[in-house]
């Protein structure tokens, strides 16, 4: 489906899936830029949305998913793991995105062409360049 503002996809907490991205600090240029591509190139099936906030160790992106299997499909492609960080979601993962974990989306998304075809992010050019 489609990315949506936060309010629109996390109205209920309690049924919807979440994957947390912990920040390294310089890990990618436009984390949340990589993340958006990187969730509308696995071609959700549901509504998702992406908020980015501080919390007490380090930043991190909160991905909203209306399905499961997208939250699921997320999870794996960045071998994010089950955590009780967030108890009031119906599911919860969570991985670190540093330099290695960036390097492999960017090259994961240049092999299947997704960056090419993103034109609702022109900013992903550049974070594919950023990290050639």
């Amino acid at each position: 489906m489609a990315r949506q503002a936060w309010t629109e996809v996390v109205d209920d907490p309690a049924a919807r899936h979440l994957v947390a991205a912990r920040l390294e600090p310089r890990a990618a240029d436009e984390p949340a830029v990589l993340m958006a591509a990187l969730i509308e190139g696995l071609a959700p099936v549901g509504d998702f949305a992406l908020i980015t906030r501080c919390e007490q160790d380090c930043a991190v992106i909160l991905c909203a998913f209306s399905h499961p299997t997208d939250a699921q499909a997320l999870a794996a492609a960045v071998d994010a793991q089950q955590t009780d960080d967030y108890p009031e979601w119906a599911s919860q993962r969570c991985f670190t995105l540093d330099h290695a974990t960036t390097r492999a989306i960017v090259d994961a998304m240049e092999v299947c062409g997704v960056a090419q075809h993103m034109p609702q992010h022109p900013m992903m050019a550049g974070v594919v360049q950023a990290h050639a």
